[in-house]
């Protein structure tokens, strides 16, 4: 699945469980079994709440673990992630190095022993200052986050797309207004012209002539307040 079908199933998605195995099926072939999507409404550590939460199978006795200990309070690898605005990678036996206190040995010690090596996060800030990420795990002896340098920003925007997603199925944008609301095309036109995709090329691909894909893109650049479809990427991809 490419992340131009991945973002027009998750359009017609109703429910967070169509949602949920619309991600599955996108990350699957990348090789992940171990991921988790968290989505905090405001800080992660102060007056944070957890508004919405999936986790995989394969580490959902972690993940469900992880909550009860509340560890978020003590993972600096959250926190960190919570500051920036692409992918961090970390190395759980270099975080284990790099503990602070024994609460965080602890947190390091016990993910080494349910197996976990290595991940990602993938931050995505949003408007009331929400906050989403999209952890995905490496197990000992996978290799699926190898070539992440080369999937990361295709993740990121993923993560973006899956945010949106939620935020509209939980009806959490009716609350209140988001200045970078885009309709479905307009962030398809966005995520491929992100990913250097010529406009001809766009065009073939969402099966709309060349001047549809330049009226969305316009419409884009209005609303996120850009001078071309490149500050608009950015600014949809990364800034928001």
């Amino acid at each position: 699945m490419n992340i131009t079908h991945f973002s027009t199933l998750l359009a017609k998605a109703s429910t967070t469980q169509q949602a949920e195995s619309i991600l599955s099926a996108y990350l699957a072939p990348f090789g992940f079994r171990a991921f988790a999507f968290t989505y905090y409404a405001g800080h992660v550590k102060s007056g944070r709440k957890l508004r919405y939460h999936m986790v995989s199978d394969t580490l959902r006795p972690w993940h469900v673990y992880y909550l009860e200990q509340n560890y978020a309070d003590a993972d600096r690898t959250l926190e960190e992630s919570h500051l920036m605005t692409l992918p961090l990678w970390w190395d759980v036996n270099e975080q284990l190095a790099q503990a602070k206190n024994k609460r965080e040995q602890r947190i390091r010690r016990e993910s080494i022993e349910f197996g976990i090596n290595k991940g990602l996060s993938i931050p995505v800030h949003g408007p009331q200052h929400d906050f989403v990420s999209l952890t995905l795990h490496q197990f000992r002896g996978e290799t699926c986050l190898e070539k992440f340098s080369s999937q990361q920003f295709e993740w990121l925007a993923a993560t973006h797309i899956y945010y949106h997603c939620i935020r509209k199925i939980l009806n959490l944008d009716s609350q209140k207004s988001s200045p970078y609301r885009l309709t479905n095309r307009e962030e398809q036109c966005l995520l491929l012209t992100a990913q250097s995709w010529r406009v001809e090329t766009i065009a073939k691909e969402l099966k709309i002539s060349a001047r549809t894909v330049n009226f969305h893109i316009q419409n884009a650049n209005r609303k996120l307040g850009t001078r071309n479809k490149y500050q608009a990427s950015h600014r949809y991809f990364i800034d928001f």
